[in-house]
């Protein structure tokens, strides 16, 4: 291999195109686009059913309670899927005569996380577009822009967990071993992390709780677009007053920054680690 952080950009973007149709078709990428027409239809239909439609309000509250659920499944789907694509190369034997090619690791690391990127990005615009397109001439300005923001969340979620998944990806010699890596990773972020960050918060007083919460979050990108939802989306009644009392430390400006570089910084770090351990290991 040659340096580990150089990069050409046509290299990246034949990796990405080959890693882009592997995942197409994958059985993993049709599932997801069925998930998300699902979805797109049940917000559609819990926010707009009635007659005439319910108003922004009801639309908000249906699309922040479906919120919910997409932070449930987006970071399994992800980590799943973003699992096996270097140990399934390692395990089909094409990993070897790929490393055996002038490329770098960053190269390598960048191309498939675009690729695969590419191909979550597109599960979730058809998913959420086919609907939309059905529905828009019901959606109110308001609503379309929620409705936006509900697929922009989804593809923010989904683009900081895939960097997770690449890494690993990389960190693992078998396909199992990634795919067991990331159920775990998707228990600790989803499940175990609010629990052991409300724990922590008990050696807190004042207003230091709220700050103290607050870092914990933003530490974790479900949290982070959790919020993000509760800021553009409302979800008083759905994600709980503990948490929206926390969007008030930040102006709406200082809170989309603040959150949106955590997010970054979940896509970048993982990747950069990622391109570390492929590089001493020689790429095996």
């Amino acid at each position: 291999m040659k340096p580990a952080w150089k990069i050409n950009l046509e290299t990246v973007g034949v990796i990405a195109e080959k890693e882009m149709l592997d995942a197409v078709r994958n059985r993993w990428f049709h599932v997801f686009v069925v998930f998300f027409f699902l979805l797109s239809a049940s917000i559609t239909y819990f926010g707009l059913a009635g007659s005439g439609g319910i108003g922004l309000e009801s639309f908000n509250r249906a699309t922040a309670s479906l919120l919910n659920l997409i932070l449930f499944v987006i970071p399994l789907f992800t980590l799943i899927l973003g699992g096996s694509s270097i140990t399934g190369e390692r395990e089909q034997g094409t990993w070897m005569l790929l490393m055996s090619k002038p490329i770098t690791a960053a190269e390598l690391v960048l191309g498939k996380y675009l690729g695969l990127a590419s191909s979550m990005v597109l599960a979730i615009m058809i998913g959420f577009g086919l609907i939309g397109i059905l529905t828009a001439f019901r959606f109110s300005p308001s609503e379309a822009k929620a409705y936006f923001m509900f697929v922009l969340l989804s593809i923010l979620l989904t683009l900081s967990f895939l960097s997770l998944a690449i890494l690993i990806s990389a960190a693992a010699k078998r396909r199992v071993t990634a795919v067991v890596g990331g159920i775990i990773g998707w228990f600790v972020a989803v499940m175990l992390y609010d629990i052991a960050v409300m724990g922590g918060a008990k050696l807190f007083a004042g207003k230091m709780v709220d700050y103290f919460l607050l870092v914990s979050l933003l530490a974790n990108p479900v949290d982070s677009i959790r919020i993000l939802g509760i800021v553009h989306l409302g979800g008083e009644t759905v994600f709980g007053p503990s948490l929206v009392s926390l969007t008030r430390l930040l102006s709406d400006v200082s809170s989309n920054i603040l959150l949106l570089s955590g997010i970054t910084i979940w896509m970048v770090v993982p990747l950069s680690l990622a391109i570390s351990v492929i590089q001493r290991r020689g790429g095996v």
